[in-house]
């Protein structure tokens, strides 16, 4: 047992403190509280500790209104006002640039776009299911485990999908199902529920089994829920939830959600924003980047949401997906939407930008890459196109640093704008507007 004070936020929300200057990261602690710790894991870089005795608090620590919030890891700063939140996370996008990128001027840093609502904003839930007992169960696994954490309710879920999660594993429990079972290769193995404005899409993540109509009809027959499918993925060893394919069971096609005057109707695997709110406050301010007379290639457009936005304003825009499935409803949501300046290509961005530069005079590139930023073959692209400007949509101020860190020796950042998508979180989003250098400045 040790005592030791907390200096600082690490990036997935735990505490750091520091023995023999090698850092102890430590869950369930803020910066300049003292605590008593244990360690359970020490490396020759970096140790894991385990709090054994808060000794002072932080000023601002609230007892989070969850009660697995310390089990199930998923909002790690659930336990301080959202004011510190916002503070910690905004320290961690500081310490990211200063890091990769050098020496910045943090007044180029607009004010943080707060998230209006801090709880039950999550549209979409990826639940796995287990037995327990002989009821079947949703959750989440802990972080780093295979336990299963079950909630009566998650609060940052929205809360139509909290009413229909216990009535969909009841009518699942009343016509025979179990969970996923991978000798058998049967079995329920994930709830995937997505709604907005009262309507709900399911999918059932399912082993080599057939799903009878008894059962959708039961499903379809829950207040709200309006969509049903089945998807099948006996993969042990995958990150993905999905299957290769979503297969239509029953009730509409697809989930109809509104963003900023446009509509878009969304398949089960078709990638949508799952903070609507935030998801319009960013694509707004990218759209508000844009000229008429602009030419944009949107790398990574998903379903063409913000490309729809940005062809708004009259600029000619070019869509880049590499999943098919997106791009089909990219096509399907500017046709619904009676827009004609906007088309979508299925492809990699990094193997399909340069052909798009030798027919189209681009001046605007749009980046929304994954948490693992951008690829090698993409920064290398995009130093070859040196397109004129270029805005960074990103959800992981780590990699979002260490891509400004290549690109900064082409492009001087004029503003980074951070939003609180993911409130309880240590999540930010942030969208940083570019410019391409002139004469080597």
């Amino acid at each position: 047992m040790m005592r030791v004070t907390i200096e600082k936020a690490g990036i997935n929300g735990e505490g750091i403190a520091y023995l023999d200057q090698k850092p102890v990261f430590i869950d369930g602690v803020l910066p300049t509280e003292v605590v008593e710790i244990e360690l359970t894991q020490i490396t020759p870089t970096y140790h894991r500790g385990k709090v054994l005795r808060r000794i002072s608090d932080h000023p601002q620590r609230i007892v989070p209104p969850c009660p697995v919030q310390a089990e199930c890891g998923g909002c790690a700063l659930m336990i301080a006002d959202v004011e510190v939140q916002h503070a910690l996370k905004l320290e961690h996008l500081k310490q990211s640039l200063r890091k990769y990128v050098g020496r910045l001027d943090f007044r180029l840093i607009k004010p943080l776009v707060v998230n209006p609502q801090p709880l039950g904003y999550r549209n979409q839930f990826k639940l796995p299911v287990q037995t327990e007992e002989g009821r079947l169960v949703a959750g989440l696994y802990a972080q780093g485990s295979n336990r299963l954490v079950k909630a009566k309710q998650c609060l940052v879920h929205d809360p139509g999908l909290e009413t229909l999660k216990p009535k969909i594993l009841r009518i699942l429990e009343r016509h025979g199902e179990t969970s996923f079972d991978f000798t058998t290769q049967r079995g329920i193995r994930t709830l995937v529920l997505r709604g907005f404005d009262g309507q709900y899409q399911l999918t059932l993540v399912i082993g080599k089994e057939r799903v009878d109509d008894a059962l959708v009809e039961d499903l379809l027959n829950l207040p709200g829920l309006t969509s049903v499918y089945i998807s099948v993925n006996t993969v042990r060893q995958t990150h993905d939830v999905f299957g290769c394919y979503a297969v239509h069971r029953g009730g509409a096609k697809t989930l109809p959600v509104e963003l900023n005057g446009l509509r878009f109707e969304l398949s089960p695997m078709a990638f949508f924003q799952l903070n609507r709110h935030q998801a319009k406050a960013i694509f707004t301010q990218v759209a508000s980047l844009i000229n008429p007379s602009d030419v944009v290639v949107d790398a990574y457009c998903g379903v063409g949401a913000m490309s729809l936005m940005m062809a708004k304003t009259g600029a000619q825009v070019i869509g880049v997906e590499i999943n098919p499935e997106a791009i089909a409803s990219a096509k399907a949501n500017a046709t619904l939407n009676a827009i004609h300046n906007a088309r979508f290509i299925l492809g990699d961005a990094q193997d399909i930008l340069t052909p798009i530069l030798n027919r189209e005079k681009v001046n605007v590139l749009v980046v929304d890459p994954p948490r693992s930023g951008l690829s090698e073959g993409m920064l290398e692209a995009i130093q070859k196109a040196k397109i004129p400007t270029l805005i960074y949509v990103s959800c992981n101020p780590s990699t979002l640093a260490k891509n400004l860190g290549v690109l900064q020796s082409l492009y001087t950042i004029r503003s980074i704008t951070p939003y609180d998508m993911f409130t309880q979180t240590p999540l930010l989003e942030a969208v940083v507007h570019l410019t391409l250098k002139t004469n080597g400045s």
